[in-house]
């Protein structure tokens, strides 16, 4: 919202650091962007200093900003969490953290069976499946390296379908079946120098390893994955129950 309500009942400095919230996660500002300096905030909003001081310490406590000395404040977007109990899209997941979400095809090939695919879906070396790679932005910003195996068999044609968004929306949607279960596990691995450059990472950074499987309706599984995440932008939780 414009900081131009100084009468309002919501602090000054409260509306100054939600505009600046909406700019960062709206894209004005991006990912590593240098931030105005606080003279410059002070003469385009006319607020005190202190105001300004604030809002900008709320945001870096947020992790949306980062002060780097003698260098200045840097536009840093916060951590996405994903509740790994909640079977949720990336779409809807990044939506819901007020980010703009983008998916990038990298490839997509009908290729053998291979011994990943054959353990997780079932399938002889002979068969089938599609090899799908993808990567998946927030903002501009890389986070999400994924490589997916869909059975041949049960989704011909794939290529004829629209895979920047939900593949399970395809999954239902195109075919008629609709995803009711997904196993996954997670671990830590290190990243190969071909994904760091396409997740903007340095070489050799440690990355959260998401191993996956999808089943339809008569607990046939469709596809399995395995997909690399950003340690600095993804917290993977869940909630534990009590024995």
């Amino acid at each position: 919202m414009p900081i131009t309500a100084k009468n309002s009942k919501t602090p000054l400095y409260f509306q100054l650091k939600e505009q600046i919230k909406s700019d960062i996660l709206g894209g004005k500002y991006k990912e590593g962007d240098l931030l105005p300096s606080e003279r410059e905030f002070q003469q385009h909003y006319n607020i005190s200093s202190t105001t300004i001081r604030r809002a900008l310490n709320d945001l870096v406590q947020d992790h949306y900003l980062e002060r780097k000395p003698g260098r200045g404040t840097f536009v840093k977007l916060p951590k996405i969490t994903r509740n790994l109990r909640k079977v949720i899209g990336f779409t809807r997941n990044i939506l819901e953290m007020g980010m703009t979400p983008v998916t990038k095809v990298l490839s997509l090939d009908t290729i053998p069976a291979n011994l990943y695919s054959r353990e997780r879906l079932g399938l002889k070396k002979e068969e089938k499946i599609y090899q799908l790679k993808r990567l998946r932005f927030a903002n501009e910003t890389p986070i999400l390296f994924e490589e997916r195996y869909i059975r041949a068999d049960l989704c011909p044609s794939l290529e004829e379908q629209n895979l920047t968004s939900s593949l399970w929306h395809v999954f239902e949607s195109v075919y008629g079946m609709r995803p009711i279960r997904h196993l996954q596990s997670v671990t830590l691995t290190e990243v190969t120098a071909e994904t760091a450059g396409l997740l903007q990472i340095p070489a050799e950074s440690t990355a959260f390893l998401i191993r996956g499987m999808t089943y339809i309706s008569d607990n046939t599984p469709i596809e399995c994955e395995q997909s690399i995440y950003r340690t600095d932008k993804y917290d993977l939780t869940f909630e534990a129950e009590l024995d």
